[in-house]
């Protein structure tokens, strides 16, 4: 999944939906597979296919994933101030808009971070040994 612009003006009337659950998942998944280009290998939860409408619901493991996710990325890369790290329960209160907030701000901010590292790396203008083997 390409990179999708993280929704970064959650307000307290805001519904998630699967396109919300979908859009955080394939960046984190995205933000890993763009890091490990410059990184080692790191920790990282599977978070499994996308929802769709037939899905039940969304569970706190799943939320607390995406935490998880975040926090590995951080650990493997850069420690990017992302905010407290939140745990789910079951039965207990949904995820808030602040936390959905900082979830993708946090997404917005290691990926363009990681994309000007990226972007910034030197590259010689030539071939060593004239590209012979």
């Amino acid at each position: 999944m390409a990179w999708l612009e993280p929704k970064t003006d959650w307000q307290a009337d805001d519904y998630f939906n699967i396109q919300d659950y979908n859009r955080i998942k394939g960046n984190l998944n995205e933000i890993r597979v763009q890091a490990l280009t410059l990184w080692p290998d790191f920790p990282f939860e599977e978070m499994g296919a996308d929802k769709t409408y037939q899905d039940y619901g969304f569970y706190a493991d799943e939320i607390n994933r995406f935490e998880e996710n975040v926090e590995h990325i951080c650990e493997g890369t850069f420690p990017f101030a992302v905010g407290e790290k939140q745990t789910f329960y079951e039965n207990t209160p949904f995820i808030t808009w602040e936390e959905l907030n900082r979830i993708e701000e946090a997404c917005r901010l290691m990926y363009s971070n990681i994309q000007s590292r990226i972007n910034g790396r030197r590259m010689l203008a030539f071939v060593l040994n004239g590209g012979e083997f």
